[in-house]
């Protein structure tokens, strides 16, 4: 049962930050980075962590930061993560605070999920007496890659004395004010496929003397849709996008290669670990057939992010604490990836996302689109559960 006085007093605290969390989050969209280049906003992060006492390590996994807000007799710790990294993908928006960097933007909302952990840094500072654990705020480069941020900051070992660590994601797929939560397998695994078919090259008009790519390719790249559909159980979430083709160099030459690059997300381990196998098959039989080559390469990503149902369960009581009983959205897997996953096969947590679409607005718009926006008004929900989760044992 959750704690009223509390509650209150986190949710008043978490409203008087909301200018200074908004403000961030501009400055941080305004200045976009991409992975392993967030030089500048690692190191306005830093500054802020250290203007409210907190303990400050930089140049983490090259450019993460880490704040640890220590509490006398704690005695576990908790870890709250941030990404920092942008996209390269020109802003369409017309902002006040547009992005001022070329070919880049927080088209993901990486700035509000920094934001977010920087008010809940400075909230938990107010109610330091309150808290029931030690504090670790983990402000993270280069989620959008593999290898990326989270990888390297686990080999490096900033969640050795972790008990637990929580992060949650901006959506503009659930309506504002609402967070989308799930057990189990919540995220795929991010894995990739490069596929060279190599034939014989030669002029336009005798393909008789020739061993064509393109049609081999195209072949290929049709029996590759059909493995989702005949090959795997309808049961088992799994996605086969082959998102990229490049061969020849003029209309009247056949040429020696084609080359396809493309993705595969799957939930389960099983059927990530079968993939690669039934591409290939279809590879070989295909070229084999066309009596050309191949070269297939299967580059595995971020595993699969797997929320166990005892956090999941814990976060959920803290957010209909906070905000209610209609403030939780049972979700469905989502097929995109997230590194955060890396963490959660180390330590206990979850991840959670909070909803910011709200059609009015015009904040309904996809992750990744040139024109998406997010509702501001939500942002003070993130900061007050943070600072709830770090309250409570």
């Amino acid at each position: 049962m959750a704690d009223k006085t509390l509650t209150q007093e986190i949710l008043t605290h978490a409203r008087e930050l909301h200018d200074y969390v908004v403000g961030m989050r501009r400055d941080f969209h305004k200045y976009p980075e991409t992975g392993f280049g967030e030089i500048r906003t690692s190191g306005i992060i830093a500054e802020e962590l250290k203007r409210l006492g907190l303990q400050v390590q930089t140049d983490i996994a090259k450019t993460g930061v880490l704040g640890t807000l220590q509490v006398d007799g704690a005695s576990s710790t908790v870890a709250f993560r941030a990404d920092m990294d942008a996209l390269p993908i020109t802003e369409e928006n017309n902002l006040d605070f547009k992005s001022q960097n070329e070919g880049m933007s927080h088209a993901c909302g990486h700035d509000a999920n920094m934001a977010i952990l920087l008010g809940a840094a400075k909230l938990m500072t107010q109610l330091r007496h309150k808290l029931k654990r030690q504090v670790k705020f983990i402000f993270q480069p280069c989620e959008e890659q593999h290898p990326g941020g989270a990888k390297l900051m686990v080999e490096q070992g900033i969640i050795k004395d972790v008990n637990e660590i929580y992060g949650l994601h901006i959506d503009p797929n659930i309506p504002s004010g609402t967070f989308g939560v799930r057990a189990g397998a919540t995220m795929a695994a991010t894995d990739r496929i490069v596929i060279t078919i190599i034939g014989k090259g030669g002029h336009a008009s005798t393909p008789h003397l020739c061993v064509d790519p393109i049609v081999t390719a195209a072949e290929v790249i049709l029996a590759i849709q059909t493995i989702v559909s005949r090959k795997v159980n309808p049961l088992s979430p799994c996605v086969v996008s082959l998102c990229q083709i490049s061969g020849g160099t003029t209309f009247n030459v056949i040429p020696d290669k084609v080359r396809i690059i493309g993705t595969v997300r799957t939930l389960a381990k099983e059927l990530r670990y079968k993939m690669p196998i039934l591409i290939e098959e279809a590879i070989r039989g295909i070229t084999s057939l066309n009596n050309a080559s191949y070269q297939f390469e299967y580059l595995k990503g971020h595993p699969p992010l797997n929320n166990p149902q005892q956090q999941v369960d814990f976060i959920q009581d803290k957010i209909i604490g906070l905000f209610g009983n209609k403030s939780v959205e049972h979700i469905d897997p989502k097929m995109g990836g997230e590194d955060f996953s890396y963490y959660l096969e180390k330590i206990k947590g979850a991840y959670v996302f909070l909803g910011a679409g709200n059609i009015e607005k015009g904040t309904n718009q996809p992750l990744h689109s040139p024109r998406f926006l997010l509702d501001e008004d939500v942002l003070s929900m993130g900061t007050a559960l943070f600072a709830y989760i770090a309250c409570s044992l």
